[in-house]
């Protein structure tokens, strides 16, 4: 099956559970004074595509740009875990977000490759690995805190691991590892149609120069939820991240990571 199509399949099974949300909110009616939200924490499975490309340089060299479909042969469609805890009182709360993405390929170059001081030469066969490993930390504020709607703002403190392993079939094996921290701002909106039943719509990125590096980011998602049985809940939603970074100590990485989840969560 090709990727595109691996993807979209992925997607659609993540999607499946959006009826069966909508099925427990009218099954499941409770009172939202019961719900507690104090400590909290969510995981579900993100099927998501990848579109993106990189230029590595060494000591010495400069990278070549390839593409992480077309020049590596990267998977575009793999299905990684993501998860949430926070924290909140009466009007702040701190949000802990990890999500870790990782997909290899094998291809054979069609011209000359040049990663971290290593070059691959046209007609090789080439194995990779790519690992984004994204941990963001966030204060967040609740301007509005009302029965049917919230409205929050917050400042983010997080880092980007970028882990990537060549090996050619002649020139051998090269790694890159890098860790780039990067400042955010954002904002969410929860919509609260039914007691439990939740559409929560939020966004956070920043470009940024964070010492010698150039950040783009943004990261969005839409989700909906339903908490049941006093702490138990299920959610399903879209998640769009999208990391650009160039660094004049090892070159640029351009990705966008996007597609959909659905998961359980537990509160109380």
């Amino acid at each position: 099956m090709e990727p595109s199509r691996i993807e979209a399949a992925q997607s659609l099974r993540c999607l499946r559970i959006v009826p069966l949300v909508v099925a427990a909110v009218l099954a499941f009616p409770a009172p939202a004074r019961a719900l507690g939200n104090h400590i909290g924490f969510e995981a579900a499975p993100w099927a998501q595509g990848l579109d993106g490309r990189a230029s590595i340089d060494g000591n010495s060299t400069i990278g070549t740009t390839f593409e992480f479909k077309d020049t590596l042969g990267l998977e575009k469609g793999a299905t990684t875990p993501m998860g949430r805890l926070w924290l909140r009182g009466n009007k702040n709360s701190f949000i802990l977000d990890i999500a870790d993405s990782s997909r290899s390929g094998r291809e054979v170059l069609s011209r000359n490759l040049t990663f971290n001081d290593t070059t691959y030469t046209a007609s090789e066969n080439l194995s990779s690995n790519l690992d984004v490993r994204l941990v963001q930390g966030r204060w967040r504020h609740s301007f509005v805190d009302a029965k049917v709607v919230e409205f929050d703002f917050d400042l983010g403190g997080n880092v980007a691991h970028v882990d990537m392993h060549l090996d050619g079939s002649a020139s051998g094996s090269t790694s890159f590892n890098q860790n780039v921290p990067f400042p955010t701002v954002g904002a969410a909106l929860i919509i609260k149609p039914f007691p439990g039943f939740h559409i929560r719509a939020e966004a956070n990125g920043l470009s940024v120069t964070v010492s010698t590096n150039k950040v783009r980011i943004m990261d969005a998602r839409l989700q909906i939820e339903h908490y049941f049985a006093h702490s138990l809940g299920i959610f399903a939603g879209y998640r769009s991240f999208r990391f650009n970074v160039e660094s004049t100590d090892f070159g640029s990485v351009e990705s966008t990571f996007k597609g959909a989840y659905a998961g359980l969560g537990f509160k109380f």
